[in-house]
């Protein structure tokens, strides 16, 4: 962490006085005045500024991607559009999020469990910059009822060889229910990062570092206390379930609630090239630390079912921190089209939860039954071959020292797709154990067994200059398969709220179409269209809808020579009514609920995008179907999803 520090502190000041650095690694000779006449022609732009990723590198690719300066859905700053409506929140923007939809998890070993606000963390994948000059974005977005989120980046070659940069996302999202004013915060997030690239004259040495943090903390409000139906026999009224939706009238279930999350992560890696780029050796190096607190006043709160959860004092609190340190070492090159890789790796991980009793660390206490740290030991392989009449392939075989182990492979061309992925896989922590001042659970009284996962997908694509369209497949069988579900609990106590692991097996089949239809040479229609068929659900440990619709009516044109793109529509997105998971504030989790049934509701946004050579705007109204019939949504039960409000924002680059 001190060499990162150093190095950190050592780019900022080369920014600083970048300007007295030499661009090149040849001395210059003043030949007579020279000036470079950038107030009349621009000589920097999108074509001088590209990004390329790490893994590209390491495949021993060399992808320069252009700066994005579409405006094609780039109203879409929400992180459930951003992903097709495929994920579940708490129906405001930097909640709590999950995938509706079977993932793979990412790890086979041991991991925290706390996983419901991964998604802010993994979509900030690291891009490493070539820069002729410096290049700077800001993306400001002010959405209503006091939604804003804000991107800063800025990137510079300190020479040719070496660049330098930085990342800051922020949100900044105030309450939607009962909220006292502008400020009233229900989430603030602040990510950013700082990252450096370097490589030698003749590029034998790579090298990439970054440092990445994350810091999360919300009013945890348990969603809003439903109206009690004038007949509990038939349900709530249209007037009872508007009151669901009324800002004035709904009131939150929790009022002194509170978590907090920090995330950080220094990665280096780097390779040097023994024969070119047939033999090469690198190592990677990971230090991640996850801290993960909840913290409750049940003394002041009034809610009489979720008080009775403890019986500990007038407090409910948990505090866990999950580290791990990862050293991989490997070997990598090419044979013609042929890459491959070979490596070994070793993770230790230690989890500690630190509200309980005062102890930090539980490595031989008996209620655990779980090792609280330890390490594991990685034997794996890669290959990716490129066949230019058909594609690219690639494999990944991984084998962990516990018995996990992972198989994928997948074939991609203009015509076809297909993936298949073999997974045995470890239980989260907090599956296998939690221990906090309220609940308690061990590996001891329920032990689980790894999750058995096999999935396989495919697509079929046909593209023209009028009609694309995909059809495909996603196939999954789960064993073991560990969740979270409501418990029954003694007399008169509400449910708690637990793991559980599928004494049986799930199996689900989600056949899929994506269409995209130009007409008028300006309009375009396009479409995704998800059924789910569950085959086999043991325990009906998997909740999804049976259909997922999205659809986007849009024109499209640029105007006055160029300078002037546009975009604008209407995005629409429903799915069918289901028993979609609940949210647990104590724990953080998502688990099944039978009691509130998430009816269908179409989401309809009307958004207008515009570009201006360097600059561009959008404004979207959200949600037009409530606007009228003063009706709306829960993506999460007793979470109301988002109103009706006015989104505006607009974005910048700059090249100098």
């Amino acid at each position: 962490m001190h060499f990162f520090k150093v190095l950190f502190l050592a780019g900022c000041l080369f920014v600083i006085v970048g300007n007295t650095f030499a661009q090149d690694d040849l001395p210059r000779k003043r030949r007579g005045s020279s000036v470079v006449d950038d107030t009349t022609k621009q000589i920097y732009g999108a074509t001088t500024s590209r990004y390329y990723f790490e893994k590209d590198v390491f495949l021993n690719r060399q992808i320069n991607y252009p700066i994005d300066t579409t405006i094609h859905n780039y109203h879409r700053f929400t992180f459930v559009q951003r992903f097709n409506n495929l994920y579940q929140d708490l129906g405001i923007v930097g909640t709590a999020i999950r995938p509706i939809y079977y993932q793979a998890p990412e790890y086979i070993g041991a991991t925290s469990g706390f996983n419901s606000l991964n998604l802010y963390w993994d979509v900030a994948n690291v891009k490493y910059y070539d820069t002729k000059s410096p290049f700077s974005n800001v993306r400001v977005v002010l959405g209503g009822l006091g939604r804003s989120t804000t991107h800063v980046a800025f990137s510079r070659n300190i020479n040719p060889r070496w660049n330098f940069g930085f990342n800051y996302r922020a949100l900044l999202i105030d309450k939607q229910v009962q909220r006292s004013g502008k400020g009233d915060r229900v989430v603030k997030s602040t990510y950013y990062d700082a990252y450096t690239a370097y490589q030698n004259k003749d590029s034998t040495y790579r090298l990439f570092v970054n440092f990445r943090r994350h810091r999360y903390q919300a009013n945890e409000f348990g969603g809003v206390v439903p109206p009690i139906p004038a007949d509990s026999s038939i349900g709530l009224t249209p007037n009872e379930e508007k009151q669901f939706f009324n800002l004035q009238d709904a009131r939150p279930q929790l009022l002194k609630a509170t978590s907090e999350e920090l995330r950080t992560n220094f990665h280096l890696y780097h390779q040097y090239q023994i024969f070119g780029k047939g033999f090469q050796v690198y190592h990677m190096l990971d230090d991640y630390r996850q801290s993960n607190s909840f913290n409750d006043v049940t003394a002041a709160e009034t809610n009489t079912s979720w008080t009775s959860l403890g019986g500990f004092g007038d407090t409910l609190k948990n505090s866990v921190t999950f580290k791990t340190l990862r050293n991989e070492v490997g070997l990598k090159g090419n044979l013609a089209k042929l890459f491959y890789n070979g490596y070994y790796a070793i993770r230790h991980y230690d989890m500690e939860y630190a509200n309980y009793t005062g102890n930090k660390a539980y490595d031989t206490d008996p209620h655990l039954n779980v090792p609280a740290n330890g390490n594991e030991h990685y034997l794996g392989g890669k290959m990716s071959l490129l066949l230019d009449s058909i594609g690219e392939i690639h494999a990944w075989a991984e084998l962990e020292s516990n018995g996990y182990y992972r198989l994928e492979g997948d074939i991609k061309s203009k015509w076809f797709e297909a993936s298949l992925k073999e997974m045995r896989y470890a239980p989260t922590f907090i599956q296998r154990s939690f221990l906090s001042n309220a609940r308690t659970w061990s590996g001891l009284s329920q032990p689980l067994s790894p999750v058995n996962m096999t999935q396989i997908n495919g697509y079929l694509h046909y593209n023209s200059r009028r009609l694309k369209i995909s059809p495909g497949l996603t196939f999954t069988r789960l064993n073991n398969y560990t969740y979270f579900t409501e418990q029954e609990t003694a007399a008169g106590l509400p449910p708690s709220i637990g793991p559980k692991q599928s004494s049986g097996s799930q199996v689900i089949a989600s056949p899929e179409l994506w269409l995209s239809l130009t007409f008028f040479r300006h309009v375009t229609l396009s479409t995704q269209t998800i059924y789910t068929k569950v085959l086999q659900n043991d325990d009906n440990a998997i909740r999804v809808p049976d259909l997922l619709f999205n659809g986007q009516l849009s024109y499209a044109n640029i105007f006055f020579h160029g300078n002037m793109d546009m975009q604008t529509g209407v995005d629409m997105h429903w799915k069918s009514s289901y028993y979609a998971p609940g949210y647990d504030p104590f724990t953080q989790q998502f688990y099944n609920q039978s009691a509130f049934i998430s009816k269908s509701f179409p989401v309809v946004d009307v958004f207008f995008n515009m570009k201006i050579k360097k600059g561009r705007i959008f404004l979207k109204y959200n949600n037009v179907v409530q606007s009228f019939t003063k009706s709306g949504y829960f993506p999460t039960p007793y979470f109301p999803g988002q109103r009706s409000s006015l989104d505006f924002g607009f974005d910048f680059l700059f090249y100098d």
